[in-house]
C-alpha cells in the first residue's frame, strides 16, 4: 500500500507541476498577445506622427518661400518708396521756389525733379 501511496503522491505532484506550468504558459501567451497589440498600436501612432511631421515640414517650406517672396516685395516697395519720396521732395521744392519767384532755386529744384522723377 505504501507503494501505491508513493505513486499517488508522485502522480499528484506531477499533475500539480503540469498544472502550474500550463497556467504559467497561458499567462505568458496572454501577456505576449497584449504586448503585440501594444506594439501594433504604438507603430500606428508613430506612423501617424511621422505623416504629421512630413505634412508640417512641407507646410513650413511653403511658408518660408512665401516669407522670402514677401521680403523681396517689401524690399522692392521700400526702394520704390525712396525713389518716389525723392521725386516728391524735389517737386515740392520747385513749387515753393516758383511761389517765391526764386528762379535759381526753381531751376535747381527742377533739375533734381528731372533726375528723381524719371518715370
Amino acid at each position: 500500500m505504501e507503494q501505491r501511496a508513493g505513486r499517488r503522491w508522485t502522480v499528484v505532484s506531477l499533475a500539480v507541476a503540469v498544472g502550474v506550468l500550463v497556467a504559467a504558459t497561458a499567462l505568458f501567451v496572454v501577456l505576449y498577445v497584449q504586448k503585440q497589440n501594444d506594439i501594433g498600436q504604438l507603430a500606428e501612432r508613430i506612423e501617424t506622427t511621422e505623416r504629421s511631421i512630413a505634412d508640417r515640414t512641407a507646410r513650413l517650406g511653403t511658408v518660408k518661400s512665401t516669407v522670402e517672396e514677401l521680403d523681396a516685395e517689401r524690399s522692392r516697395l521700400t526702394s520704390t518708396n525712396t525713389e518716389l519720396r525723392a521725386c516728391t521732395t524735389a517737386t515740392k521744392d520747385s513749387i515753393a521756389a516758383a511761389q517765391r519767384a526764386d528762379k535759381t532755386a526753381f531751376d535747381a529744384a527742377m533739375a533734381k525733379a528731372f533726375i528723381n522723377c524719371r518715370r
